[in-house]
């Protein structure tokens, strides 16, 4: 969050003085250093989610579903380190309202809904249940791609 609150700064102050090139810049910088922060994150919760859990409790059975869950969604801080730094830049050349339809749509049409019907499923558990954490933010980049390319292809900068 705290690239995606930067970058979204830097890259106003930069689509204010008509320099969309050096934002772009700025975007790409952005996302290889908040990928590296979220790869160290991913290999902790996903090689140590066990030890993770035991710093807040000893009871085997939390720990053991802890693991379980943070080995599934851990894939996620690889995604979100994008994510976040792609709504920055989308905040920054001022489409607050992609960033927020695309928070809902997220959320609401994928995130939700596949947790519940992963829940019900016959025999699941949390390894499972998780999946729809790196599912929904898979999602999100999806649509953050496909918009970022629609911004490239405009010529002209349109501030709301």
């Amino acid at each position: 969050m705290s690239f995606m609150s930067a970058l979204s700064a830097f890259v106003a102050q930069n689509v204010g003085a008509n320099n969309i090139s050096r934002a772009t810049k700025a975007f790409f910088v952005a996302v290889r250093i908040s990928f590296c922060c979220g790869f160290m994150v991913f290999l902790l919760t996903f090689l140590q989610g066990d030890f993770l859990a035991s710093i807040f409790t000893n009871d085997p059975e939390v720990i053991a579903s802890t693991q379980l869950y943070l080995k599934s969604c851990s894939f996620e801080y690889l995604l979100t380190a994008i994510n976040f730094c792609m709504l920055g830049y989308f905040n920054g050349r001022g489409r607050t309202k992609f960033v927020l339809l695309q928070g809902v749509l997220t959320v609401f049409l994928v995130r939700i809904p596949l947790s519940y019907f992963l829940s019900r499923l016959p025999g699941t558990n949390l390894l499972i249940i998780g999946i729809a954490v790196p599912m929904s933010a898979l999602f999100e980049l999806l649509l953050c791609i496909g918009f970022f390319i629609k911004l490239q292809k405009e010529k002209k900068v349109v501030m709301p």
